[in-house]
């Protein structure tokens, strides 16, 4: 049986949100949906995901302000029969990074990261 490929900008949210938790292990708080809440360290890389219509999310947490962005890749999703996105991310300790990472549509917080360079399209 296949995934469901046609995702939701919400979906694509949500798997972010998973990323965040499962992969980095962060300690999500309060949803930042407004872009003054937003370091200006990050929204300047964040901003070229709004202007691309990327779906984004962002969250306090203990170690301040951390956001991710990510493109859905449907294709590679179908061969892996997993979703698989590029994710770039920001964190107040470390600043900007980008991955390539898939999940099982059954557990959208355990991640398997993969290798790519920032803004290679599969």
């Amino acid at each position: 049986m296949g995934i469901a490929l046609d995702l939701l900008r919400s979906d694509v949210e949500n798997l972010l949100t998973g990323f965040l938790t499962g992969a980095l292990g962060a300690e999500l708080g309060t949803r930042l949906t407004n872009l003054d809440e937003i370091p200006a360290a990050c929204c300047a890389h964040l901003q070229r995901a709004l202007d691309s219509g990327r779906a984004w999310t962002a969250w306090s947490t203990p170690m301040g302000p951390l956001a991710a962005w990510g493109q859905y890749d449907p294709e590679s999703s179908r061969e892996l029969t997993a979703y698989l996105l590029f994710i770039e991310f920001w964190d107040t300790p470390k600043g900007y990074r980008a991955l390539w990472a898939y999940c099982n549509p059954k557990r959208p917080t355990e991640w398997t990261i993969g290798r790519g360079r920032q803004n290679e399209p599969r």
